[in-house]
């Protein structure tokens, strides 16, 4: 049976391999291997829980800007049709970025950061124990009792923070740590969403103002913190999609990053089905009780 992986299997091999956003090579590898090996009834059930979430959704407007945390990337609607499309890099899976909707309302350039009391002390200041000027070195400075880094090019929010109403106390922003984008799984952050294009993102939103991007550049290189309200609010939908349509209009099925599939299934299958609470235990907490997540 040595010709049976013939020209026409690799091709039907490469198709599937396309279809489940893994590399297309032909080659049957670990990740294709495994994507082999899920049975029907699991992706009948990956299907149900993608229909679910599109459930909750209302109707989307002609204007927004979509996260898609499990795909890791965002696109910037215009008139309904993709304008602006970018890689991000998003909630690991001790830190995830919950799915919610808000409004962009003001950007923010060269932002300081003033970082969570979780971070500083579980991180930040280890670090500046083990390697003593650490802290110095990458212009943290203490404020009010609580560490703060200074705008600049070390600065982890980056140039650019974009600001909207966070029920969760996650952000859309730049960073200098460019090299992630560049990874196939960009699930790395403590739940805030790092922007591959976020200059991009702001002469799109700031044009109706007058805005290019000379002017940010200027901006940004003054070095001063500069708020920049939104004269029109941009809709932001935060969302979790594991299947999607491809082109030729037949479903994708992604990675489930953070197991959320199984656990919507279940809540679904049990006892008083309710949007909110199914919702809610998607979303890991009611908003109420959100964690404040940064970065």
């Amino acid at each position: 049976q040595g010709d049976v992986f013939d020209a026409a299997l690799e091709q039907a091999l490469m198709d599937f391999q396309r279809h489940h956003e893994l590399q297309a090579d032909g080659v049957v590898g670990r990740g294709t291997l495994a994507a082999l090996n899920v049975t029907a009834e699991d992706r009948l059930a990956q299907l149900d829980a993608n229909l679910e979430r599109w459930r909750w959704l209302p109707a989307l407007p002609a204007e927004r800007i979509e996260v898609d945390v499990a795909a890791a990337n965002a696109i910037l609607y215009d008139d309904d049709a993709p304008r602006l499309a970018m890689r991000v890099v998003v909630g690991d899976a001790q830190h995830k970025t919950p799915m919610f909707s808000s409004r962009l309302d003001a950007l923010v350039f060269n932002p300081p950061w003033n970082v969570p009391s979780s971070i500083a002390a579980k991180e930040l200041l280890p670090h500046e124990r083990a390697d003593p000027g650490y802290l110095a070195r990458n212009d943290f400075v203490v404020v009010g009792g609580a560490l703060q880094q200074r705008p600049g090019p070390r600065n982890a929010l980056g140039r650019v923070k974009f600001d909207f109403p966070s029920p969760f106390g996650v952000y859309l922003h730049d960073t200098p740590s460019r090299a992630a984008f560049a990874r196939p799984g960009r699930w790395l952050s403590h739940g805030c969403i790092r922007l591959e294009k976020p200059r991009e993102l702001a002469a799109a939103v700031l044009g109706p103002q007058g805005w290019g991007p000379d002017r940010i550049d200027a901006v940004i290189e003054a070095g001063e913190t500069t708020r920049v309200q939104l004269s029109n609010t941009v809709p932001l939908y935060v969302l979790y999609w594991t299947v999607v349509l491809a082109e030729d209009g037949r479903p994708a099925f992604r990675p489930d990053p953070y197991a959320w599939d199984a656990k919507l299934m279940k809540a679904i299958a049990g006892a008083g089905r309710s949007r909110g609470k199914v919702a809610q235990i998607e979303s890991g907490c009611p908003a109420a009780k959100a964690p404040r997540l940064t970065l």
